[in-house]
């Protein structure tokens, strides 16, 4: 029987980061909540999909180290972070992605955040002195796992860092060139990116947002653990105050999540999964784990 009676309360950090934003030079910051679990072990690093945001795993992770003193494996640290533009990071970082989209429409490109961006983001936070000496086990989810895989091929020389030990992803849409447009998977991410432009992105307040959310009780929301569906409204969420008065709406613009769900976005070569596999494969016991 597990001896345990507590569980790690997570720590937040903000950690600056040297990043890029379209291949320009710019310092984001990052906040992460780091769980401290032993002095040994692997490091397990969860990064979310589009319009997630990093305290959406606290019930995963509660759940993953209950089990702890029945596996067969030791954990040193779990962390979880935001991307630059999702939950309580994007408010950090408002000013500086304002900025750039702003200069998008003077310049005449979509100032948004790509996977490339986020693929950078990801490599400085994998170099940074927190994870220093850590064998780190990524763990991405959905459109994470395109950032994963261009950190570990297309931008691998180009980080100071040695991670992941091995890497899980969870729900992975990735797409390969040679995939139709009449291809079921991009039908429904071109649906995606004009139903991220149409769909509603104000409420009165939070409670409203979750009203919404809920709906009928029959839609998305309405199936997703309670605990879950409390996190999403606190943290993908922000209250704003402008001329047009106060409303709630999410931390993730819409703008900025629509071109997230294009094809382009999350295609990669053949050669880029197979060269991220075998190079992590080492003797069969570590390797890349797909989960569905």
């Amino acid at each position: 029987m597990s001896t345990r009676t507590w569980l790690p309360s997570s720590e937040r950090h903000v950690l600056p980061l040297s990043t890029t934003l379209g291949g320009v030079p710019v310092t984001l910051q990052c906040s992460a909540l780091r769980y401290p679990v032993s002095h040994r072990g692997i490091t397990l690093l969860f990064t979310h999909g589009v319009t997630g945001h990093k305290e959406e795993y606290h019930p995963v992770i509660t759940r993953l180290l209950k089990l702890h003193d029945t596996a067969k494996y030791d954990i040193r640290e779990i962390w979880s972070i935001d991307f630059q533009n999702h939950g309580e990071t994007a408010t950090l970082n408002r000013p500086v992605l304002e900025e750039y989209k702003e200069r998008g429409v003077r310049e005449g490109f979509n100032g948004a955040c790509t996977t490339l961006d986020y693929t950078i983001y990801l490599n400085a936070f994998l170099s940074s002195p927190a994870l220093r000496g850590h064998s780190v086990v990524g763990m991405g989810h959905s459109g994470s796992c395109t950032v994963w895989v261009h950190a570990l091929t297309k931008f691998a020389g180009t980080s100071s860092h040695t991670h992941p030990y091995a890497l899980i992803l969870l729900e992975p849409t990735l797409m390969f060139p040679s995939l139709s447009p009449t291809d079921p998977r991009s039908i429904h991410g071109a649906a995606n990116v004009r139903g991220a432009l149409a769909k509603r992105d104000k409420w009165s307040s939070r409670a409203d947002a979750r009203r919404w959310l809920m709906g009928n009780g029959k839609g998305l929301w309405a199936k997703w653990d309670k605990n879950a569906l409390d996190l999403f409204v606190e943290y993908a969420f922000e209250d704003v105050s402008s001329s047009e008065g106060s409303y709630t709406t999410p931390t993730l613009r819409k703008d900025e999540e629509s071109p997230l769900y294009a094809c382009l976005a999350h295609t990669i070569e053949p050669s880029q999964l197979a060269s991220m596999c075998a190079g992590l494969n080492v003797d069969g016991r570590r390797g890349v784990h797909i989960l569905w």
